[in-house]
């Protein structure tokens, strides 16, 4: 390791060949050099050997800095090394070995693994170098997109004081690691690379092989290449023996497969390590990998004579584009297992997956309930009559809830409970009370939503209680749990709910999204504040997170701050109503009324339903003299939502046109919605109308209310018109 940087950067750093720069100062000196090419450990092979740097330094520092809540981020990418970490939450879903694995992790999960890692890593930098950490990270454009996805949160997320990145190589790209480099990382040229001086008697092929075909030194790849075919594969297939023989798993995810495939049984051995790292890289939820290796065994297998092993990687490369938002490319696979199979279990599992397409994994656009609706049926009929008389209970269960899913979509919400009930109980019929654990907590979990889903919120909340008994440690639980408590008004039971999530899981912003939205409405708005920016920390493009948190700034005075999310979130979504009617809002309290009209009007152009622009709209349109023109405006808001303040101010545009009777009837709508904590101002207004109808008594009445309010006439802020009226003092009993 070399000596502690003296000077403290300020910047992260991306070296590249083409870049200019007249910057003299060199980029800081790396305390870690971080080899990320995919072929070492596949997914996260960057984490994987920082991890083993940082945690043995933080579990003797404080292990609660890993085990509270890290250990499951360590147990995904270093599995070794959870001998030295406490045991991390342990749910069904890891506990389930292959035959009752029924549950895999969504897509984003990999994400939120690699912001759990850039957190620890972050911990690891203020506890083990309070100076600084400077990791420099070689061979992006050969890593797994996991790490890649990990350096992007590195660039964007840490302070260069505490952790300075600097990014050697890696081309220009428009996925979030070229766009986290052209935002945040300063451009500087790539130093000339050097070959390594080399013994004399160095066999060069083998060091080529040794570093599993990773190196960039063409003397190396020359000598591997001049090698005779047999001899390079009697080398891979060595190198994969040694490999096998350290007993580190992730070796088996990368360098072990790559090894046999080149090796002398590719075929065999190859595919055999090939499906191995499928199934656990499957698991993990780390799906490009998944597609990576499966193309791989593909291609070393006889598409002419598929295997049953060949249409397993078929299955899993087409499941896994449905999970990453890639549907569109998973039909070619499911087309040529139904094309090519008479399995059974091959057009059950096209079947299933196309109805999850048509429901749930294509774009909203595409969506076709009818066609999911059809094919889950096809689905359903195979798993009735399948061949397996063990497996045939499991699916006709499993298929049977995914149709749930589509009649839940279809809007039938009864129909979609039927269902699920009828899942379990053809489960609790046919296996054992210890059997397929995991299998029933699933079809629980779905009764919990599908009863959500149809307001029996308590019945809802009972099965999450239940399925949180029977697996305590799954966080995602709790997060849905929340929300059935939210809905009941159990609001304390909510947040602690929430906070349970947050513990339990891997770092996602929803928990923090939702639980602001909680916060923000019992009046926390700090606590609301700090949740927001958690949220748009984990996912700076989250255009919910900015709308709410834009209201809260404007709330709080924070106009600059407003500004930024405003604009960004509209960068984003040009035409979202809330982030416009913001604009609005920002654009009044800065004076320029007309610019704030038009972001009011460009609002409802993009959403006639948008509420608070029909709303101050109104106010600009009455301030400027328009008073019909607010009515108006007023008028479409209340018929969205019946809302005291809506009243009121539509009552004060009413009076202005001499409309006193509609002013008294909003009015009294919204006086009788406070019932005895009425503003006194709304006991003024419907006096000012009440005089004017001649409804002197009545009038009368409102005014001694509204001075009963203020303790006499004298403290009304309306009181020489008020006093003329009703005197000084308030007059007992009124109301």
């Amino acid at each position: 390791m070399t000596a502690l940087p003296t000077r403290v950067p300020t910047r992260h750093w991306w070296l590249e060949a083409a870049a200019e720069t007249t910057d003299a100062a060199p980029p800081p000196t790396a305390h870690f050099q971080v080899r990320c090419h995919r072929r070492l450990r596949g997914p996260f092979t960057a984490a994987h050997f920082l991890l083993h740097q940082a945690v043995p330094q933080l579990v003797a520092r404080d292990s609660e800095l890993v085990a509270a809540a890290r250990a499951a981020e360590v147990e995904a990418i270093a599995p070794e090394l959870m001998a030295i970490v406490p045991t991390p939450p342990q749910t069904l879903t890891n506990l389930a070995d292959a035959r009752e694995r029924t549950r895999f992790y969504p897509a984003t999960r990999a994400l939120r693994i690699a912001h759990g890692v850039a957190e620890l890593l972050m911990d690891w930098a203020r506890a083990a170098h309070p100076r600084g950490l400077t990791l420099s990270f070689r061979g992006l454009d050969d890593a797994d997109p996991t790490d890649r996805d990990l350096v992007a949160v590195l660039l964007r997320r840490c302070d260069p004081a505490v952790l300075t990145v600097v990014v050697d190589g890696a081309g220009a790209a428009t996925d979030p690691l070229g766009r986290a480099l052209a935002a945040h990382a300063h451009r500087a040229p790539r130093l000339p690379v050097v070959d390594a001086a080399l013994l004399p008697d160095t066999d060069l092929a083998q060091l080529y092989i040794d570093m599993e075909g990773t190196s960039e030194d063409a003397r190396l790849r020359r000598a591997y290449d001049a090698l005779p075919a047999d001899e390079r594969a009697r080398r891979h297939t060595a190198r994969a023996a040694l490999l096998a023989g350290r007993d580190e798993p992730t070796l088996r995810l990368a360098a072990i497969p790559y090894h046999l495939e080149h090796g002398t049984d590719p075929a065999g051995a190859g595919v055999a390590a090939i499906a191995e790292a499928v199934h656990t890289c499957f698991d993990k939820g780390f799906y490009e990998a998944v597609i990576d290796l499966a193309r791989r065994g593909r291609a070393l297998l006889d598409a002419a004579e598929p295997s049953r092993t060949y249409w397993n990687l078929t299955h899993k490369i087409g499941a896994c584009l449905c999970y990453l938002g890639r549907g569109a490319d998973a039909f070619a696979y499911f087309e040529e297992m139904r094309r090519g199979s008479t399995s059974a279990d091959a057009h059950m599992g096209t079947a299933y997956l196309m109805a999850m397409l048509y429901t749930r994994f294509l774009p909203k656009e595409d969506h076709d309930e009818d066609r999911a609706l059809a094919w889950v049926n096809t689905a359903i009929s195979i798993a009735d009559v399948h061949p397996d008389p063990d497996k045939r209970v499991l699916v006709r269960a499993f298929m049977r809830n995914a149709r749930a899913l589509v009649e839940l979509h279809r809007g039938n919400v009864d129909g979609s409970l039927a269902l699920v009930d009828e899942a379990m109980a053809i489960t609790d019929s046919d296996f054992g009370p210890d059997e397929q654990l995991l299998h029933r907590s699933v079809l629980l979990y779905n009764r919990a939503q599908v009863r959500g889903a149809r307001r029996d919120h308590a019945a809802s909340l009972a099965d999450y209680d239940e399925v949180i008994r029977r697996d305590p440690d799954y966080g995602d639980y709790y997060f849905e749990r929340a929300a059935q408590h939210r809905a009941l008004g159990n609001t304390r039971a909510a947040l602690a709910d929430y906070a349970a999530a947050i513990r339990l899981t891997p770092p996602f912003y929803e928990a923090h999204f939702n639980r602001a939205d909680l916060l923000r409405e019992l009046g926390d708005d700090a606590g609301a504040l700090r949740d927001l920016d958690r949220a748009l920390d984990l996912d700076p493009d989250h255009v919910d997170s900015l709308v709410h948190r834009a209201d809260l700034h404007l709330s709080r005075g924070g106009l600059d701050k407003a500004r930024a999310d405003i604009e960004h979130g509209l960068s984003l979504a040009p035409a979202q109503p809330q982030l416009l009617a913001a604009q609005g809002t920002l654009r009044s309290e800065l004076g320029d009324s007309k610019a704030a009209y038009a972001s009011y009007s460009a609002a409802l152009r993009a959403d006639a339903r948008c509420v608070a622009a029909w709303a101050n709209r109104a106010v600009l349109a009455f301030e400027a003299g328009r008073a019909a023109d607010a009515v108006e405006d007023l008028d479409a808001a209340l018929a969205l939502t019946d809302d005291t303040e809506l009243r009121a101010n539509r009552a004060v545009a009413l009076q202005s046109l001499g409309e006193h009777r509609r002013a008294v009837a909003d009015l009294d709508r919204a006086v009788a919605a406070l019932d005895h904590d009425a503003d006194p101002e709304l006991l003024y207004l419907r006096g000012v109308s009440r005089f004017a109808l001649d409804d002197e008594s009545g009038g009368l009445a409102d005014w001694h209310a509204h001075c009963a309010a203020y303790g006499s006439a004298d403290a009304s802020p309306h009181a020489e018109e008020v006093r003329a009226r009703v005197g000084a003092a308030p007059r007992e009993g009124a109301a």
